[in-house]
């Protein structure tokens, strides 16, 4: 069954900076909450476009040396990107779960910019499945992690998209 969650945070600074911090985002400056690596989820190190557009790829690099890759499906600069995942096989999150072929897998994203006042909304949306009776179990931890890293994503991009506009 295809699950969605759905964060947003408001950010001072221009759809244009909001967007580079979305596509190239600086994944390494954010804290790495200690609780993540209590849970078994690897700490991401960076996030490249290897391609723009749709069709085009951008590969995120965890501190365990597994990836996601993700697929561009909307390249509307400043606007919206989304994109499908895919895990490396063993890609594991939780020591157990393993995102590329477990009962719990990440499916798709959506970043959506959307202006408001001096600054802008950033809505983070993710889709993903659960499998089988261990996926069914997994429920509401699963929810919860990522209600967590959804967060932890929007004040890193927040923070850095706030600091930047500060400087220019």
């Amino acid at each position: 069954m295809l699950y969605r969650i759905e964060h947003g945070t408001n950010i001072q600074a221009s759809a244009e900076i909001v967007w580079q911090h979305v596509t190239e985002v600086d994944i390494a400056s954010f804290h790495h909450p200690a609780y993540f690596k209590l849970l078994g989820i690897p700490k991401p190190l960076r996030a490249e476009v290897t391609q723009p557009g749709v069709g085009g790829r951008r590969v995120a690099f965890f501190d365990n040396g597994r990836t996601f890759t993700q697929k561009i499906t909307t390249w509307q600069p400043h606007t919206q990107y989304d994109f499908t995942f895919r895990a490396d096989p063993g890609f594991r999150v939780g020591y157990l779960l393993d995102l590329s072929a477990g009962p719990f897998q990440m499916k798709a994203g959506s970043y959506r910019i959307v202006p408001e006042g001096d600054g802008v909304r950033l809505i983070l949306v993710s889709q993903y499945e659960l499998h089988g009776f261990w996926g069914w179990s997994l429920a509401i931890p699963v929810r919860l992690v990522l209600d967590l890293f959804q967060r932890y994503l929007l004040r890193g991009i927040k923070a850095n998209a706030e600091r930047d506009a500060a400087h220019a």
